[in-house]
């Protein structure tokens, strides 16, 4: 999907929506941990009309910890094809979509880590951030997904930690999750980016503009009309003279002043659309 022709306006549902799940040799990436399972269900007008499913050889032996996990051993993969053989049909199957994963930064980053491997640029296809909705949306003292599926009383996971049984309970959480936001009026693609998405190039190009904006308006001394998403889950629409734009523990927060001379704080991330008053 070429980020310069996505309509960002448009409504979620109305993309295709590819449930991405990857099994792992382990957590880090960076040490050596490498994919070795790829699932993905894809979904159109909430109803599977797609799959797939690749197991990987990752070059190493599977530790003993991630075998209790998933249950993929050596064996299973010894004949199975290698990442370089798999990864063309992976970014076929997912082109045209809108990627959807729970806890996105662990996926894309094993699959892009890879990719850098074989001297190839990232996966540019706009990503949601499951996980980060449930967050969002959900007050519980766990969040891992299947916490998540146990809330909403979904069935069939028993066999999680495979990626395509993952994958599919992912699809099922984002559409509870969806309706649960319903009357909060999130809908467009542009929305989901700005609080969910994975920093991607598509990402940046959406953020990139509102944070210009928003440093002309703090060195103008502009009142803006903001459009954002408060902590109670709703959507805001308030006329606020910005102040700074700060860092703090990797989080950039708007300082501004509100209609009634207050100062507060919000993060950035939650400003969905800014413009002059």
């Amino acid at each position: 999907m070429n980020e310069n022709k996505i309509d960002l306006t448009r409504h979620i549902e109305t993309f295709d929506l590819c449930f991405l799940d990857l099994e792992t040799t382990g957590l880090d990436v960076i040490t050596g941990d490498t994919i070795c399972e790829i699932g993905i269900i894809k979904v159109r007008n909430r109803k599977v009309i797609d799959k797939f499913q690749r197991l990987v050889n990752p070059k190493q032996s599977i530790p003993r910890e991630s075998f209790l996990v998933h249950k993929i051993s050596d064996e299973a993969l010894k004949d199975a094809p290698f990442f370089e053989e798999v990864i063309d049909d992976t970014l076929k199957f997912l082109e045209s979509s809108v990627i959807c994963v729970y806890n996105v930064e662990f996926d894309m980053g094993f699959l892009n880590y890879e990719l850098k491997k074989m001297d190839r640029g990232p996966v540019e296809i706009p990503a949601i951030d499951i996980l980060a909705m449930a967050r969002k949306t959900l007050k519980l003292p766990k969040y891992n997904l299947g916490a998540i599926a146990q809330h909403f009383n979904i069935q069939g996971t028993d066999n999680l930690h495979r990626a395509l049984a993952d994958a599919h309970v992912t699809y099922e959480v984002f559409f509870k999750l969806l309706d649960t936001l319903r009357d909060k009026k999130l809908e467009q693609l542009r929305d989901f980016l700005s609080l969910f998405g994975f920093k991607n190039e598509i990402f940046k190009s959406r953020v990139a503009p509102k944070t210009a904006l928003m440093e002309e308006a703090i060195f103008k001394q502009l009142t803006l009309k903001m459009r954002y998403f408060s902590q109670n889950n709703d959507m805001e629409i308030e006329r606020i003279r910005p102040l700074s734009l700060y860092q703090e523990k990797n989080v950039t927060y708007l300082l501004y002043e509100d209609s009634k001379n207050q100062n507060l704080r919000i993060n950035f991330k939650h400003v969905l659309d800014i413009e002059v008053a």
